[in-house]
This record gives structure tokens, sequence and C-alpha cells, in this order.
């Protein structure tokens, strides 16, 4: 309705006000494109911050109790399982000035904690935390400066970076 703000307004306006502002979507939603999300979290129009370009986040993928597994409804957590098995791939994250970070929860739909809630937990540890999800890529002007052989180096070493502590919590 005319004169009723929209969620870019609402996202430019508090995320100053606040330590840590994120606005997630699941990857798989079928009813909320991430990509509408995304969009309007890039219309908010606060710069993206230095080597924090759109990069994968980790969460640990620990065991589930075996009451627990025996007692959920088979629509909570399908990913769930009594073997841990350790780092995994989260979704993506985009972090802007003011604290706004734009992220996505892979493999879920707009109910992250019945789909994904080892990969929801770790996202409100993050938030009450203000921790980063990964740590800054290297800038584009360095990664063209790189040599193949550099580059897988300074990857690799990336993501071993994100997949341990403190980007992932060894038990959540």
């Amino acid at each position: 309705a005319p004169g009723t703000p929209s969620m870019i307004d609402i996202y430019r306006r508090i995320a100053p006000r606040l330590k840590r502002t994120i606005v997630f979507n699941g990857d798989t939603d079928p009813c909320v494109s991430y990509e509408g999300t995304r969009e309007a979290v890039r219309r908010v129009g606060f710069a993206q911050m230095e080597g924090h370009a759109y990069r994968p986040w980790f969460f640990n993928a620990s065991a589930a109790d075996e009451e627990l597994m025996r007692a959920k409804p088979v629509l909570f957590g399908p990913s769930l399982a009594l073997w841990p098995a350790g780092p995994q791939y989260g979704g993506s994250v985009v972090d802007y000035e003011h604290g706004l970070s734009f992220l996505t929860v892979h493999g879920s739909g707009h109910m992250v904690p019945q789909f994904r809630p080892r990969a929801g937990l770790h996202l409100l540890a993050k938030l009450l935390s203000a921790e980063p999800f990964a740590p800054p890529l290297p800038s584009d002007t360095q990664i063209a400066s790189m040599t193949d052989s550099d580059f897988d180096r300074v990857i690799d070493k990336w993501t071993s970076t994100a997949k341990g502590p403190p980007f992932v919590a060894d038990a959540e």
C-alpha cells in the first residue's frame, strides 16, 4: 500500500541500529525464492565488505540422540543421523556494512528449523554471538594476480579454515 515501508526500507533502517542483522532463505524454497530476498538485501544499498562476497559457510553435523531419532516426526530434520558427519556445507553468505548479512541455508525451504535443524542452530548461534559465518576471501585483485597453483593453495587453506573454529564449533 502507498506509504507502507518495504522490507528494503526496514532493513536499511534497522541494520545500522543492531549489532547484527541476518536475512536468510532456504535455497530450495518453492514459495519464497532466495533470489528475490537476495536482491532486496542488495537494494538496501550498503556496500559489500571487502573479501565478504558470496562464499560458503559450514556447520558441524553432529550426531543426533537415539531418543530424538525415535521420537521425531518423519519430516523433522530429514538429514539427522546417529553418527557425526563433521563440517558440512550450510549454504552461502555475503556480508554488507552495518552488520547486514544475507545467507542461504542449503537444502531447506522457509522452515529452516524443521528441515535443517543443525544448520538452523548454527545460524542462531552466529546471530547471538555476532561471530562471522566464514572467513573473508582474498580480494579480486589478489585473486587476479595468483597463479593457478597459488589459487588452489589459497582456496584449500581458506576451506580448511572455514571448516574449523571459530567458524564451526566442535560440537553444537
